[in-house]
């Protein structure tokens, strides 16, 4: 996948046509289709829980008019046999790379690693065995659990007045553990696993362990002479779960570097039990929101304290989309952390510097229905920006700003560009560290992969530092 988007046919993936075509299949097909999925999942093989699931979020003719109960059984059957079988080889590959047979002789982390990526992946197929019931069932794109303003504000009240505060964590790099390493597709690659230090996102079932994956180039060169960028994705995006397709680590560490690419909480290895990857982050809009953000933003620090004290040299950061309100937040307060969990420097890509811009006025949220469901929980444009100043960019950063890259889409309209663009100059970003490149949302990683300067710069700005 990395070589076709190289290729000229890449090229026209990185078109800003392909924002719109996007766009239709996330609100027509996958988020529904999740949805229905995620159903499923929580119900197993009762198609009476099944129905419930979905009848207690829909508002249209009743579920149980939908067609085909034998296929329903069977699509239900083979759903939950594909999750029987995805969490028997989690349960391996957890046992073999960080349990009791991690120093087992004979141990094979590299086929452990397939079995689970292969019966993930699988499991995260079986959507397409709901596709016949989308018309029928109408489901939402969400589970929505919108909580007032009223009791937001109540639960924020301290970090209101001092968001800094909300950012504040023990580090304690002892409490990370290193699986096995394995060669794969021409790279070197191992796990860390962690329990969260972000006391939030302990009180999220599948966000209370922290994973990130490892990905270094092969060869002689001493540790501390290559380069660590620790990097985050996007919404929804479970790279950790799937087998083959995009694999940007592997391209990085073909430029040279050392990349920790983070599990983003609600997602992948760290999703709920009963919602699709990455749902709560939308569904229980601002709190989910607030939790990811700011609960990986301390894991950050987490990560670079331990990568110093594992690699020496120098550590970066990087985030897209959803994960560059990430690293907007660690470039803005850092200084709440030990010297040795700051990052050296930051490159944001597809970033945006308002997060109710972003849930009022972006067509990705207008699309998922995200304004309407916080309309509907009774919040106001005014409400949201009150709260968005915990995961807004401060006005200043924390480190210093000709450390710190920018990668925009000129008509990127998911994260409206103009915001991200004040935050460079709000931030005083140095010109030759700011990338405007003519693309929308979806094209900036096909961009990226084909041109990857804005890491070739933020090289140059580590060196610097």
């Amino acid at each position: 996948m990395n070589r076709l988007f190289r290729s000229p046919l890449g090229a026209l993936l990185a078109k800003p046509w392909v924002d719109a075509v996007g766009l239709a299949g996330l609100k027509h097909w996958y988020f529904p289709l999740s949805r229905l999925w995620a159903a499923a999942n929580a119900a197993g093989t009762d198609v009476a829980r099944f129905l419930d699931e979905v009848a207690g979020e829909v508002g249209g003719p009743p579920v149980r008019q939908l067609p085909s109960s034998g296929r329903l059984d069977r699509a239900l059957m083979r759903t939950a046999r594909a999750r029987d079988a995805t969490v028997a080889a989690r349960a391996a590959w957890e046992d073999g790379l960080f349990g009791p047979a991690r120093a087992a002789e004979g141990g094979d982390p590299a086929r452990l690693e397939r079995q689970r990526r292969l019966s993930a992946t699988r499991h995260l197929a079986a959507r397409g065995l709901f596709y016949r019931y989308l018309r029928a069932a109408r489901p939402p794109l969400a589970r929505w659990q919108i909580p007032s303003p009223e009791s937001v504000r109540a639960e924020f009240d301290a970090a209101g007045r001092d968001p800094a505060s909300l950012y504040g964590a023990a580090i304690d790099t002892a409490t990370v553990t290193q699986s096995q390493p394995f060669e794969s597709g021409g790279v070197r690659q191992y796990w860390l696993r962690a329990p969260t230090p972000a006391d939030r996102l302990k009180g999220w079932r599948g966000s209370k362990i922290l994973y990130a994956r490892v990905v270094e180039p092969l060869g002689s060169a001493p540790q501390a002479s290559i380069p660590t960028v620790i990097f985050g994705g996007g919404l929804c995006l479970e790279l950790d779960l799937m087998t083959g397709g995009i694999d940007p680590d592997k391209r990085l560490a073909e430029l040279g570097w050392r990349v920790v690419n983070v599990v983003s909480p609600f997602h992948g290895l760290r999703a709920e039990p009963d919602r699709y990857g990455g749902e709560p982050f939308i569904a229980t809009a601002p709190v989910g929101t607030i939790d990811l953000i700011a609960g990986q933003a301390i894991e950050t620090a987490l990560l670079i304290a331990w990568c110093r004290a594992r690699f020496g040299g120098r550590v970066a950061l990087a985030g897209i989309s959803m994960t560059s309100f990430v690293a907007q937040q660690v470039a803005s307060y850092c200084h709440a952390w030990p010297a040795e969990a700051r990052p050296d420097a930051v490159l944001l890509i597809s970033h945006s510097g308002r997060i109710e811009d972003v849930a009022f006025g972006g067509e990705l949220s207008a699309a998922l229905g995200l304004d309407k469901a916080l309309s509907a929980g009774g919040w106001s444009n005014d409400d949201l920006l009150r709260v968005s100043r915990l995961i807004d960019p401060a006005d200043t950063p924390a480190i210093a700003p000709n450390r710190i890259v920018s990668a925009l889409g000129a008509v990127d309209r998911w994260l409206p560009f103009k915001d991200g663009l004040a935050v460079t100059q709000r931030w005083k970003l140095p010109e030759a560290n700011v990338f405007r490149y003519a693309v929308g949302h979806l094209g900036m990683p096909v961009r990226l992969i084909r041109d990857p300067a804005p890491f070739v710069r933020l090289r140059q700005v580590m060196d610097e530092a």
